[in-house]
């Protein structure tokens, strides 16, 4: 993906052609570069958009809108997970061969007010400027997960296991501003920061206020910690002791979650029922990521950096 082209609204390339590529070799003008990640862009025949990550390409099939869109299959054949004031869903879907993968389908509440709650679990005093909390748009959201999945920052030993990102979708109904709770001064600080972050050698994303947007990703197995708590397979001093190592480790790596809490935290269970340890932790996986930010420091460390190049 070294070639340039001007600075254009993307042309989508119709879904099924997508087959014909690899990821790669999408062409130049079917592409774009948000918050440091690589998008090909697919349009269905009905209009559906789709912003599919490297992580999701080889989920095309599975992506397909008839999957787990069309007619709200996501409602009527998943399951709407409880994870926080959110619409959630996991839904269960095949490929052409026969091939099975859950997605996890998340309607994006960027631009709408935040209705953040501390969960009596949680372990410690939300940061000061929590008053002042927005949700992550998609792309900022993707860009903030594959950077903390790539983890540049801290010790390089420590790796965060999350769910993997692999699309951002948007169907062509429009919705009218007033009902996805959007107001257009919010909404304009999101539209200006996107172009901000745009890649400007290439097609540019354009946030739209009537547009609605959703989140897909790979379903993570396991169930997470406060359900292993309410089973008895981990204690809530166990659960507590968890959250705050991983918000140690998130600012370790140069992140913070705004609402870390054990509903976000994925464990997996062994042959042996127990729940899988490594060096006498726990594993785990995280999943939420609305609320996900850089620390200071790492801010700091990137534009030091910034001034380098």
């Amino acid at each position: 993906m070294s070639d340039s082209i001007p600075n254009l609204n993307p042309v989508p390339l119709a879904f099924e052609d997508a087959p014909k590529y690899k990821f790669s070799e999408v062409p130049a003008e079917s592409r774009v570069r948000v918050y440091g990640v690589w998008y090909a862009y697919l349009k269905d025949e009905v209009g559906n958009e789709f912003y599919i990550t490297r992580l999701g390409w080889r989920l095309l099939d599975n992506l397909q809108a008839d999957n787990w869109y069309t007619d709200k299959t996501y409602s009527t054949n998943g399951e709407h997970l409880i994870e926080g004031s959110g619409k959630v869903y996991r839904v269960p879907t095949e490929n052409r061969h026969g091939n099975p993968c859950d997605l996890v389908v998340k309607f994006s509440r960027f631009a709408e007010a935040v209705p953040l709650h501390v969960a009596k679990t949680f372990p410690d005093k939300m940061p000061e400027d929590v008053g002042d909390a927005e949700f992550n748009d998609p792309f900022q959201e993707f860009g903030l997960l594959i950077d903390l999945r790539n983890g540049h920052f801290g010790d390089k030993s420590l790796r965060i296991k999350t769910k993997h990102p692999v699309a951002i979708f948007s169907p062509s109904k429009r919705v009218p501003a007033w009902k996805l709770g959007r107001e257009k001064s919010r909404f304009d600080k999101y539209r200006l920061r996107a172009q901000k972050n745009s890649d400007p050698k290439y097609s540019q994303v354009e946030l739209n206020i009537d547009q609605q947007y959703v989140y897909l990703f790979a379903w993570v197995k396991g169930w997470n910690a406060a359900v292993h708590a309410a089973e008895g397979l981990i204690s809530e001093a166990e659960a507590r002791e968890l959250t705050l190592r991983i918000e140690k480790e998130l600012k370790e790596k140069g992140f913070r979650v705004l609402d870390n809490k054990p509903q976000h935290i994925i464990l997996r269970e062994g042959k042996d029922g127990k729940i899988i340890k490594r060096n006498g932790e726990f594993e785990y996986a995280l999943v939420d990521f609305e609320l996900l930010q850089r620390t200071e420091e790492y801010e700091d460390f990137l534009r030091e950096k910034n001034k380098m190049k």
